[in-house]
């Protein structure tokens, strides 16, 4: 398995890859042009799992980001239909990603949250699958 997971927002989207069970942050993109980078990813790299987040809040309840990723997934789907398009819970990935972005000094780049994100999202993903 190579997995590429999506940290997915409504203006930027931050895109993390794995090698050997390990994630790293790759790219933060804009969400108008996701879908082209993913195809630029998958192509060049024969990804055939695309990791992505569904944002629940602390109470599993539903609201208008969950459905809209949900939709997003469904896009997925039918835009790579011969890749396995998996959701995990994120609750807790962008608290991370924040948490790393000021153990590195660097908590100024918003931007760089969403590829750590993406990587948290993606190593969660891996770390299952142990």
């Amino acid at each position: 398995m190579t997995a590429i997971a999506i940290d997915l927002g409504d203006k930027r989207c931050g895109i993390a890859t794995e090698i050997n069970a390990i994630a790293f942050a790759q790219d933060i993109v804009a969400r108008h042009e996701l879908i082209s980078v993913m195809k630029k990813y998958i192509s060049e790299q024969g990804y055939d799992t695309i990791i992505v987040w569904l944002p629940h809040d602390l109470y599993w309840k539903r609201d208008k980001q969950l459905n809209k990723t949900k939709d997003f997934i469904q896009k997925l789907e039918s835009i790579f239909p011969d890749i396995a398009v998996i959701w995990v819970d994120e609750r807790f990935t962008s608290f991370a990603a924040d948490q790393t972005l000021r153990e590195l000094g660097n908590n100024q780049n918003i931007g760089q949250k969403d590829a750590l994100a993406a990587a948290e999202i993606l190593q969660t993903y891996l770390d299952t699958k142990k």
